[in-house]
């Protein structure tokens, strides 16, 4: 009786658990899609460099978690998103106009000091 008490309990929690990650991914998509109507906002773009945008944030957004979940020290980590992300800025800037794409660098840097702020919460 007391190990079905116990295998009631993980159980439990472990379905708690699930609820609060499948939460957190529809969170984050929902973030990711106001960021998307956002960025189509203030840098004005045009169908076609939505779509461009959209590929290239969401191959960008795969190699960010490969990175964050491989294995390697935190400086391997970072030396690599740092250089992600110079890849991504120098794609964007290829197909974004001057002033596009200072937008977006603006963009870039509010985001850093959202994520910031809620390191800090």
């Amino acid at each position: 009786m007391r190990n079905l008490k116990l295998s009631f309990i993980i159980t439990f929690l472990f379905a708690l658990n699930s609820n609060n990650i499948v939460a957190q991914d529809n969170i984050r998509k929902e973030e990711m899609i106001e960021q998307m109507k956002m960025a189509k906002e203030r840098l004005s773009l045009s169908d076609q460099q939505e779509f461009t945008f959209r590929e290239i944030t969401k191959k960008y957004g795969v190699k960010l978690k490969e990175i964050k979940n491989s294995e390697g020290s935190k400086r391997d980590k970072f030396k690599k998103l740092k250089e992600s992300k110079e890849a991504k800025d120098t794609e964007m800037k290829s197909f974004l106009s001057e002033e596009q794409y200072n937008t977006y660098l603006q963009m870039q840097e509010e985001r850093k000091a959202q994520m910031k702020d809620r390191k800090r919460d």
